[in-house]
């Protein structure tokens, strides 16, 4: 036998569930739930708040406390102590 005809045999035998994806659970959900989600019964309402530009914000905002990359073209200055 053909081993391409093998392995399509064996795709076609499995006994694994086919895969989904993810549409059939959320239509399932809607019907359940009933529509409109209650957003009051979340904790944390900031995860709720992202958009696409979270994470841009985000490396802004951490951007001014961040020590500097050292370079070669600039000398290392040493902290400068008490005497």
């Amino acid at each position: 036998m053909n081993r391409l005809v093998v392995i399509s045999a064996r795709r076609m035998a499995s006994a694994a569930p086919k895969t989904s994806t993810g549409i059939e659970h959320a239509e399932k959900a809607r019907q359940v739930a009933g529509g409109k989600p209650d957003w009051s019964l979340y904790k944390c309402d900031d995860y709720l708040k992202f958009d696409k530009y979270s994470y841009a914000h985000a490396e802004i905002t951490m951007n001014k406390s961040r020590v500097p990359q050292p370079t070669n073209r600039k000398a290392d200055v040493l902290p400068k102590v008490r005497a």
